[in-house]
């Protein structure tokens, strides 16, 4: 998926205008990764942080992946994402 990062603050309509050219928004807190914004999650109201998808993992493991089996995965390098992926 592409996708680009927001922040946990911004607003909806901020979030409206970048998903026009990406297909997710990764949502960062003040240093971690919160969750990820897609179109249909903007009529939750609130900001990005708000309205995000919370049920992610971030570079999870095999096993990780297994048990908890969450709606994305995001891998990272050096803490910055590099990947955003449907979980299984």
């Amino acid at each position: 998926m592409e996708f680009s990062t927001i922040g946990a603050e911004d607003s909806l309509d901020e979030a409206k205008l970048r998903l026009e050219s990406v297909d997710a928004l990764i949502v960062w807190g003040s240093d971690i990764i919160l969750g990820v914004l897609i179109e249909k999650h903007l009529s939750r109201g609130g900001n990005c942080g708000s309205a995000c998808e919370l049920d992610i993992l971030v570079d999870p493991s095999v096993e990780q992946n297994q048990v908890w089996r969450p709606k994305y995965i995001i891998t990272t390098d050096d803490g910055e994402p590099v990947m955003l992926s449907h979980g299984p």
